[in-house]
């Protein structure tokens, strides 16, 4: 089975067991504070790997209410679920499959990229970020969380534990990756909050440059 088939089906499993609901609340406590600080914007949004749809909803409502909401979702269980949180909505569309192998609408670029607890199932992380950086608008914002990284000792066992190869970088290869794609204003932060609270989120964030320089 390839890397990819093995983290679908591992979010399959988890959306039918209802573990999604579980890690969704415990996200939450720390996307919340990230999210809720945005300004609302008319334009484009994108999430890579939305899961149970916590976080596309909450967008989706009350901060892209006049704008266009799109999201990838690998595991078509998991697009089943977010897509049953937002069926009353018209500016929401859900695509399953690869956001590696994905193609954006024609002529779309997104204001604001976002994703939590999905960059290091990655087998290239860098590619991935790559790839968010270039589909954003002049100015638009990039925010990668995720709670597996080097300097969590909570998280170092997780893909042993889940049978599934994970990426492990350290913090500061997530900035310099940030960097590399030429995103600026780059900054990094932890977050901590949920009711079991095991271990932090790295949260990484950048913007594409606002006006494209020629030489």
């Amino acid at each position: 089975m390839s890397h990819e088939l093995e983290v679908e089906a591992l979010f399959d499993e988890w959306a039918i067991e209802d573990g999604a609901v579980d890690m969704a609340r415990e996200h939450w406590a720390r996307v919340e504070p990230v999210l809720s600080a945005l300004t609302p914007s008319e334009g484009w949004y994108l999430e890579i790997g939305p899961g149970n749809g916590y976080a596309l909803e909450y967008i989706a409502r009350l901060k892209f209410a006049n704008g266009r909401v799109r999201a990838v979702e690998l595991s078509q269980e998991m697009a089943n679920m977010s897509a049953a949180r937002v069926q009353d909505l018209d500016n929401v569309s859900i695509d399953v499959g690869s956001f590696l192998n994905w193609h954006a609408p024609k002529d779309v670029k997104f204001d604001l990229i976002f994703s939590m607890e999905v960059f290091y199932y990655f087998q290239d992380i860098s590619a991935a970020i790559k790839k968010a950086s270039g589909l954003l608008a002049p100015g638009g914002e990039l925010i990668v969380m995720v709670d597996y990284y080097e300097e969590s000792e909570e998280s170092r066992d997780w893909s042993e534990e889940l049978g599934v190869k994970l990426t492990r970088w350290p913090q500061s290869r997530y900035l310099d990756a940030f960097k590399a794609v030429g995103l600026q204003g780059v900054t990094q932060e932890i977050k901590s909050g949920g009711v079991h609270e095991h271990g932090l989120t790295l949260c990484t964030r950048g913007r594409s440059p606002s006006e494209i320089v020629h030489e």
